[in-house]
């Protein structure tokens, strides 16, 4: 889990390359267990800085505002590590990564119109986006649907070829 997660950082900007399911999965759990434990810390200053306010003191609003900064600036530190990875994950289930890229525009597009279909049409799209990033490596390229050019991928640490449930 460590190393997939010293990898994700590695590779932040290699696109042109893939990723195993443990390479993408590990990752994301990290990031939802990183980002659990802020939003646990800044409840649990709101709560008690509520309380305080109560009372007529500020105490513990600094707390509020260096978690969120601290949430804001590892988000922001995120952008492009879970894009690249995101595209590599793609790439090795034998789909383009500028499908990612269709996608999130299609996703914009929807998401500004308020209607019922295009939400539901959004829902289905970020399904299928999800699917794909469970399917196993060359999934699609052994199904003969596409047949992706991965002459110019390069070579990044992976987990590829080490016990993926090597903690």
């Amino acid at each position: 889990m460590f190393k997939a997660y010293k990898y994700y950082w590695e590779n932040s900007f290699k696109y042109q390359a893939t990723s195993t399911r443990a390479d993408y999965w590990w990752p994301v759990l990290v990031n939802l267990i990183i980002y659990a434990i802020l939003w646990l810390l800044l409840v649990a200053c709101g709560v008690s800085s509520f309380s305080s306010l109560v009372n007529g003191s500020t105490q513990g609003l600094g707390a509020i505002l260096i978690i969120t900064v601290l949430m804001v600036v590892f988000g922001i530190a995120n952008i492009f590590p879970e894009i690249a990875i995101a595209v590599r994950r793609l790439r090795d289930v034998g789909i383009s990564g500028w499908f990612l890229f269709a996608a999130w525009l299609l996703s914009i597009i929807l998401g500004n119109v308020d209607n019922e279909f295009c939400n539901g049409l959004m829902a289905i799209l970020e399904i299928v986006i999800l699917v794909f990033m469970c399917l196993p490596t060359n999934y699609i390229s052994k199904q003969g649907w596409w047949s992706p050019n991965k002459s110019e991928d390069k070579e990044i640490p992976s987990l590829r070829n080490e016990n993926e449930f090597e903690i």
